[in-house]
């Protein structure tokens, strides 16, 4: 039996030997280490995809982590003085502080939990976007942009978190469960980066603010019993790890104010930030005027000139490292859409964030803008009240709508700073409240830009996906808020009240979570008929790949080929579904309109839907091909090999003369025909049986 752990145990080990290296060498607190390897780990392998070496590249990081955390562990357990006993003890405690204990029981014990439970993807834009990128990097082994997929449109959305599952499962099978831990283990660095500084005698702070970091992903993203809350934890969206980065980027700089350690530390979780999703470039430049305001406005040493001009220097770093990430990963994909466009593909689709921006700043300053801009100002002026209307009104975390939610981090930010000992303590905690209210504001405006400018109309109108656009910046408010907090107790003349404060947060997120998550619906309690119609596809995909296999052994093949699909009644869902169950085998992208199709009427907006043009019902999903059309499609496709998962009387009647058996086998299951020039011949599947 495969041992399914082995790449996990491996590739943790690998981390834990870059953790110890950056807490042993570099003297980098152990709870903000696991969060500075994961960034820098996702990053390399990034520059490293791009470049087109990425498996060498992940090799070298595994390599690099046994070989650090080796030499960091040896040279420090064989220091000269004291018992080998006492360095042991010395070594132990700056390894295992309260944040990285945190951290490392967290991943473990989720690694094993998924490890037993096995969750599958379950959800739309995991099989259109998020789960099939990071299996097409895995199973490919190139990063997901370059591999071998059937879509029209090249992909361009960043793929830090992509990188992360690659990192977990290098040595494995791929599977859904392991990006799952991966994800997870990122948001875990930067729970474990939240108690930096706290010390095993403030147990009493460390319990109920680990718990209440457990909690905050629900806290701020469930807001209805109905809504399957168990994807909290369980999905390969980026919407979360986004706003828990942006915060953790945050928490991670004052950590380091803090404890200590260098400064190039912090420009991989920057980076990361800015890597994660397109509007996420927004978030890491927040993170980034927060950690250089912090920087400039309050020095360490006095007088408050003196090494100014080096912490100008860092903050423009600081500035830069997610600004030349954005504009590096732009350039690249805007090369990839060029040539996917020259390939007879979709090219760039949208408006640039950037020029966005610049001529959204325009519109408010009366300037004048381009034709493209000034067509779309009254969607501009209908988003931004509709924006303000949901921010009053809508209900976006357990607690109420987001003018609620701002109250609540207003307050938990004027509670640190009553708690602060010093003055300076007080205007640097309120500071920086200011600049995230600052930073709020700007993040709303770019929503309403997009919303106006890139997004379609449609989207723009419904508001679609505001809630987890915004949850994401409360995520990250929240870490911060939490920090700034918890930082002050230990030293504060109120240390009982503020740890009362605490410890009632945290029983009222237990309070919250009772009431809106029930335990069918948690991570820990979902059923497993939750996947029922993911099994069922997978069964259908191996039986096909069974089918397809024997036959390219028949006709001496050396490799499988491109399968060209048909599933009626499809509106992309299935296209997605089954594309992500064949990787490695490429599942053609049918859904776009062929210049030569004679009909004139644009029909088929994505799936495998297909029928004449006088048979066409209506479906904005169809296909209007002639029977010459159909054919030419297919065998212009590349596909060896067409694949009729359902077939329907339009189908039938449309183009049953093409192939071997009339479509007869298909009108009973899913059945597998060998493409040719003269037609489709019946090779098998559950139909043929």
């Amino acid at each position: 039996m495969e041992f399914i752990w082995f790449d996990l145990v491996i590739a943790m080990a690998a981390l834990f030997g870059l953790t110890a290296w950056l807490t042993l060498k570099q003297k980098l607190a152990a709870a903000l280490s696991p969060l500075c390897a994961l960034a820098a780990v996702s990053m390399v392998l990034t520059a490293a995809g791009m470049a087109g070496v990425l498996r060498p590249a992940a090799l070298a990081l595994y390599l690099l982590g046994f070989g650090l955390g080796g030499w960091a562990l040896y040279s420090e357990l064989h220091t000269p003085g004291g018992t080998p006993a006492a360095r042991w003890c010395a070594v132990s405690a700056r390894l295992f502080t309260p944040g990285a204990v945190a951290f490392w029981l967290l991943t473990v014990s989720f690694a094993v939990y998924f490890a037993v439970r096995q969750p599958l993807l379950n959800n739309f834009d995991e099989f259109s976007l998020w789960g099939t990128a990071a299996k097409i990097t895995s199973t490919q082994n190139v990063i997901y942009t370059e591999g071998e997929i059937g879509w029209p449109w090249q992909g361009t959305q960043n793929c830090g978190m992509m990188m992360l599952s690659y990192f977990f499962q290098l040595f494995g099978q791929f599977a859904a469960w392991k990006t799952y831990v991966a994800y997870n283990t990122l948001l875990f660095a930067c729970f474990g980066a939240v108690l930096c500084g706290l010390k095993w005698k403030d147990y009493a702070l460390a319990f109920p603010l680990a718990a209440i970091c457990w909690y905050a992903p629900y806290l701020f993203t469930v807001y209805g019993r109905t809504q399957y809350v168990w994807y909290v934890y369980t999905t390969s969206y980026g919407d979360i790890p986004a706003g828990i980065v942006f915060g953790g980027a945050v928490v991670f700089w004052l950590g380091l104010r803090q404890c200590g350690g260098p400064f190039w530390t912090l420009l991989p979780v920057l980076a990361l930030c800015a890597n994660i999703k397109s509007n996420t470039f927004v978030l890491s430049l927040a993170a980034a005027g927060l950690v250089a305001a912090d920087l400039i406005l309050f020095a360490d040493a006095k007088p408050w000139h003196k090494g100014l001009a080096g912490r100008v220097g860092k903050a423009l770093v600081a500035f830069v490292t997610p600004l030349a990430t954005y504009l590096i990963w732009g350039r690249y994909t805007a090369a990839l859409a060029a040539a996917n466009a020259e390939a007879g593909g979709m090219g760039t689709t949208s408006e640039s964030i950037i020029s966005v921006a610049v001529n959204g700043v325009k519109m408010l300053l009366g300037l004048p803008v381009g034709e493209y801009y000034e067509l779309r100002r009254g969607r501009f002026v209908q988003a931004a009240a509709d924006m303000l209307n949901a921010f009053l009104s809508i209900r976006i975390a357990m607690i109420g709508p987001g003018v609620v939610v701002v109250v609540f981090l207003t307050g938990l930010c004027v509670l640190a700073a009553l708690l602060a000992r010093t003055g300076k303590e007080k205007l640097r905690t309120l500071v920086l409240w200011a600049l995230i209210v600052i930073c709020f504001a700007a993040y709303n405006f770019m929503l309403v830009l997009s919303y106006a400018f890139i997004f379609t109309e449609a989207q723009g109108t419904a508001l679609i996906d505001y809630n987890r656009y915004l949850y994401s910046y409360y995520l990250g408010w929240f870490l911060t808020a939490l920090t700034l907090l918890a930082r002050q107790i230990p030293q504060s003349r109120l240390r009982l009240p503020g740890k009362a404060a605490v410890l009632a947060l945290a029983c009222a997120c237990v309070f919250l979570y009772g009431r809106y998550v029930s335990w069918d619906t948690s991570v820990f309690g979902y059923d497993d008929s939750e996947f029922t119609q993911v099994q069922v596809n997978q069964q259908t995909v191996a039986d096909a790949v069974e089918v397809i296999t024997q036959d390219e052994l028949r006709q001496g093949a050396v490799e499988q080929q491109r399968i060209f699909l048909v599933s009626q009644g499809d509106n992309g869902l299935r296209w997605f579904q089954l594309s992500y169950e064949f990787l490695p085998i490429v599942v053609d992208y049918s859904g776009w309109l062929r210049p030569e199709n004679s009909t004139g009427v644009e029909y088929g907006a994505g799936g495998g839907t297909f029928g004449l043009p006088e048979l066409y019902d209506g479906d904005v999903y169809y296909h209007a091909y002639t029977q010459d059309e159909f054919h030419r499609a297919v065998l212009e496709s590349g596909a060896g090999y067409l694949f009729v998962e359902t077939s329907n009387r339009i189908f039938e009647q449309s183009y049953a003369a093409l192939f071997s058996d009339e479509l007869a086998a298909a009108a009973h299951g899913p059945t597998v025909y060998r493409v040719s020039g003269e037609g489709f011949e019946l090779i098998g599947g559950e139909g043929a049986a």
